[in-house]
């Protein structure tokens, strides 16, 4: 885009509670938004569910490059550290599934992060790469480095069972108290703490240890030698200049002797600490001043909010940094009004057969992906979305609707050489407005839905479309809508679609019908206009 700056962009913050503005001027980096999005757990299949937590940061990176901004956005993986519930108890998820399906966890990790992506794909998302798509286990001295420092700084303590982040003493600490968001403050201070229920599902008899206060959590947790994934302090030079340079007495007895040599992992919640510092800010620790940084935005499901980064607020804010400017969170999808659950069968994958992954497809019932993608725009990311199969048909629906009046455009443009060029969206375009509204994906859908109608029904009265209008079209389809409009129907098709145009002329009408069959079976759908045809995808 051509705009002397970015357009800035308004969001909802989860803990300020309002929508703020991401002035580029502002940000951690002028004209740059930087985006980290919490991943999967690949331990098991991602549903339909999940696949909302990747359409926020997806959109939002693709609004921003549309308005001008240079976006860097890092989603991770997390293959280590995330116990079954949510808290500091139970097994490992990934090490769960490991030796309940006789596999490696190398297999496991491989395999959920490939259908992941397979997943996400099917949708259109465009996942980062490289080092912006990290594994926590690829950052185990980090993490290692996160828990050592804060019991350096008298902010964590250690049990048998692992360390745990004190909150007692980070309570101390007015001034950092005092930064953190008013809701935030009321969240740690309420009596029905979620880190406390998150825990609650497991037995006495799991707990070998007590936190000082349920408000604790773990930074890293001793395992037996037997765990699948462990590390040793003793094996990073790093830790082990830190653990030399803690007085004796910050450790419980249980563990000074062997603390060195003890195996453990890294507690869930410090993954994206140093993720964030590592592939979007200036390392472990990050140089940040007081009033910056290290990133803009942080997304992530609304299950997130009151355990998870709550705490990775916590961690950031104890060892001397923000991590984040704004907390961006989607909310959940239900399922006919109840919460998507394995026991109730209501667990749904966008792509794969359920013979094979367990669970049932949108597309093995016979839906499009790119129906579900429509229903995701349907839907503003910050309200609830309930999900049922009458309404992914009526997606459906829509989507061939937009596809039927998308064909006789392009039909159009081919019959009378209509070439698509370069659309600049101005600051104040309509659309563009729309969307740097806090993402508001439903107006954008009906504006350019009229959009298209207009298009068509200029060809019908006036037999005619300006360059604009087709250029706007192409514009918005391809850097956003993607939704198979324009430009998806192989050759082939078109080249079938143009002998049964002679045949008609010829008047060889069963010709022209066998052709026709031909260009559905092969799942495509072919219309006639008094210009010529058009052919879209079903």
């Amino acid at each position: 885009m051509s705009f002397l700056s970015p357009i800035p962009i308004s969001l909802y913050d989860s803990y300020l509670k309002r929508q703020v503005a991401l002035d580029p001027a502002h940000t951690t980096v002028k004209n740059t938004l930087k985006i980290y999005s919490c991943g999967p757990t690949v331990y098991n299949y991602q549903s339909i569910g999940n696949m909302r937590a990747v359409f926020l940061p997806d959109t939002l990176a693709k609004v921003a490059k549309i308005g001008g901004w240079n976006v860097e956005w890092a989603l991770n993986i997390t293959d280590v550290g995330h116990l079954v519930g949510d808290g500091d108890r139970g097994e490992d998820k990934v090490e769960k599934m490991a030796r309940e399906s006789g596999n490696t966890v190398d297999f496991i990790v491989q395999h959920y992060t490939q259908d992941y992506r397979a997943q996400c794909a099917a949708l259109h998302f465009n996942l980062p790469t490289g080092i912006l798509n990290p594994r926590a286990s690829d950052y185990i001295e980090e993490q290692m480095q996160l828990a050592l420092l804060l019991v350096q700084r008298g902010l964590a303590y250690s049990l048998s069972d692992g360390i745990y982040f004190d909150y007692h003493a980070f309570r101390l600490h007015d001034d950092w108290y005092a930064t953190l968001p008013v809701s935030l403050r009321n969240m740690l201070e309420s009596a029905d703490n979620p880190q406390a229920n998150a825990d609650r599902a497991f037995s006495d008899r799991e707990i070998v240890n007590t936190q000082k206060d349920p408000r604790d959590f773990a930074l890293w947790k001793f395992v037996d030698v037997d765990t699948l994934q462990k590390w040793r302090f003793m094996d990073f030079a790093s830790a082990m200049v830190l653990i030399d340079a803690i007085p004796v007495v910050q450790f419980d007895t249980v563990n000074t002797k062997n603390i060195r040599s003890n195996w453990g992992c890294p507690g869930w919640h410090s993954e994206c600490v140093v993720m964030i510092c590592k592939t979007l800010g200036s390392g472990f620790l990050p140089q940040v001043t007081p009033n910056n940084s290290v990133i803009d935005v942080h997304t992530g499901g609304e299950d997130h909010i009151d355990i998870h980064h709550k705490n990775e607020i916590l961690q950031s804010t104890a060892l001397g940094f923000s991590l984040s400017k704004y907390w961006v969170h989607n909310k959940f999808v239900m399922v006919d009004g109840t919460k998507m659950s394995k026991s109730l069968g209501n667990v749904y994958l966008v792509t794969g057969k359920k013979a094979e992954t367990g669970f049932e497809s949108i597309q093995e019932r016979g839906f499009d992906a790119l129906s579900y993608r429509l229903l995701l725009l349907e839907h503003s990311y910050d309200t609830q979305m309930n999900f049922t199969w009458d309404k992914l048909t009526q997606a459906q629906t829509r989507l061939h609707g937009l596809r039927k009046l998308a064909a006789m455009v392009e039909g159009f443009a081919t019959t009378h050489d209509l070439v698509a060029t370069a659309f600049d969206a101005q600051p104040d375009n309509t659309i563009l407005q729309t969307l740097c509204n806090n993402l508001n994906t439903p107006l954008f859908l009906e504006q350019y839905s009229q959009l298209l109608l207009n298009a068509v029904n200029a060809i019908r009265t006036t037999n005619s479309i300006t360059q604009t209008q087709y250029d706007e079209l192409i514009f918005w389809e391809k850097h956003l809508l993607q939704l198979d409009l324009f430009g998806v129907v192989p050759a082939a098709v078109h080249a079938l679609a143009s002998t049964r145009n002679e045949a008609k002329i010829s008047k060889d009408y069963a010709q022209a019908d066998t052709i026709r069959t031909q260009i559905t079976s092969l799942g495509y759908e072919v219309d006639d206009y008094a210009f010529g045809s058009g052919v879209w995808k079903r």
